[in-house]
């Protein structure tokens, strides 16, 4: 791309030849100094505004070198970053900027052919439809990166980083058409003058880091929550995660979209925050239930999905919990509901929820099911209590994901050894009340 853009184009006069296309070099990697990586494992930052405003004031081949050197990272300078993951990165700013600048060009010569010539309008247009087009592709070339490493979907790295952040990419197209208007006043006025532009170019970076630190810090929040809540049980430490790490995996293998998998993730998290609600004595019971503490167990899907229900940023995830214990033939609670008028993630959740509680100790089993038995059970209630096509989805994961523990279970939780999975002693027998599947609740 590179070759072809020197083959192709020569740098225009306005971006003031050498010293220009060093001084918007200079300027991209102050820009760039401070990337910010995101959820998703991209890294961003605020050097695509100089570069756009250079390949607008000297073209593509102008707008490739400065893209080039621009990017260059500290992290590449102290040897933290492969040689080819600094040759990808590089190559793909140069694409990203040979394109946009190739679409630029054709706008501007697209708009001299009308009558009235290249207008100021026009050349705004340009470089807004050149800013979009740098983004997209500079954007799928990162993610198709991040993906082959972390052997994550690339549809699923794109909506958690691309698209939160897509808004503040363009936007920096006017920023950067100003920056190139300044750079062209007389009497060497531009020069000294568009170098303010770095103020509200890092004030985009903050927004960017800001983005960050605020979902990670709901994610951590969810996340306290939902051990909060394990923990209240020695035997249940981590099963929330576990639970969420399940329904994940079978989102996935449904092919479910990328915001629907995103909060059944978070319900999975949080299915079980209504047992907050509920009385130790009932919670942590060896034996069975009697009726009226089977009532008031029954109740923390509705505490859970009242507790949530108020965040505006969890409020999707309220009818999950809720109805993640009904059935599909309608004799679940808390409302009887049944088949498709329960929520897809709801019956998704139950068929996770029911394996992880049946394959974990709980205080009225103290030996977990096998895994054979427990999916025994899945299959001998598929279509009574649980959704077929979820079974089936639970059914094709591997056993890497359903055996899947989370890093700090072990502090509280503390499985038997394999050789006592499923085989209850005669001592625990006579403490464990005959309960699988059918009435889990966890």
């Amino acid at each position: 791309m590179f070759a072809a853009a020197a083959l192709l184009y020569e740098p225009r006069n306005p971006i003031g030849g050498v010293p220009g296309i060093v001084f918007w070099t200079v300027l991209t990697l102050v820009a760039s100094a401070l990337p910010v990586r995101l959820p998703g494992g991209t890294v961003t930052t605020v050097g695509v505004a100089p570069v756009l405003a250079s390949l607008a004031l000297g073209g593509p081949l102008a707008g490739a070198i400065v893209a080039l050197i621009g990017s260059t990272d500290s992290r590449e300078l102290r040897g933290q970053i492969p040689w080819y993951g600094t040759l990808f990165n590089h190559s793909s700013l140069v694409i990203a900027a040979v394109a946009s600048g190739a679409v630029y060009e054709v706008v501007v010569n697209a708009a001299k052919a009308e009558p009235a010539g290249a207008s100021g309008p026009m050349l705004f247009v340009g470089l807004m439809v050149a800013a979009i087009v740098y983004s997209l592709v500079n954007a799928a070339l990162a993610v198709v990166a991040v993906s082959v490493r972390t052997e994550r979907q690339f549809r699923a790295i794109w909506a958690q980083d691309v698209r939160a952040i897509a808004p503040n990419l363009i936007g920096l197209a006017p920023l950067s058409w100003l920056m190139a208007l300044i750079f062209q006043l007389p009497n060497g006025v531009g020069w000294w003058a568009t170098p303010l532009f770095v103020i509200p170019l890092f004030t985009t970076r903050l927004a960017y880091h800001r983005y960050v630190e605020t979902r990670e810090l709901f994610e951590q929040t969810i996340g306290a929550l939902a051990s909060a809540v394990d923990a209240r049980d020695k035997y249940t430490a981590g099963h929330s995660q576990r639970v969420s790490h399940i329904a994940d995996a079978m989102a996935h293998h449904l092919k479910l979209p990328d915001q629907q998998m995103e909060i059944i993730k978070w319900a999975g998290l949080l299915h079980d925050v209504g047992k907050i609600g509920i009385r130790d004595h009932v919670l942590l019971k060896e034996g069975p239930l009697d009726r009226e503490e089977r009532i008031l167990m029954n109740q923390h899907p509705t505490i859970g999905a009242a507790i949530v229900a108020p965040a505006k940023q969890l409020s999707r995830e309220a009818p999950l919990i809720r109805t993640h214990h009904e059935w599909f033939n309608g004799s679940g609670y808390p409302g009887g509901i049944e088949a498709t008028d329960i929520p897809l993630g709801a019956r998704l959740l139950g068929v996770a929820d029911a394996y992880e509680a049946m394959t974990s100790s709980r205080p009225y089993r103290k030996k977990p099911l096998s895994h054979e038995i427990a999916i025994g059970e899945l299959t001998k209630y598929s279509g009574i209590q649980f959704d077929p096509q979820m079974v089936e989805a639970l059914l094709s994961l591997n056993r890497e994901t359903l055996d899947w523990r989370a890093e700090n279970a072990d502090v509280l939780h503390r499985p038997p050894a394999d050789g006592d999975v499923g085989k209850p002693t005669a001592e625990d027998s006579s403490k464990q009340r005959p309960m699988l599947a059918s009435d889990d609740v966890s």
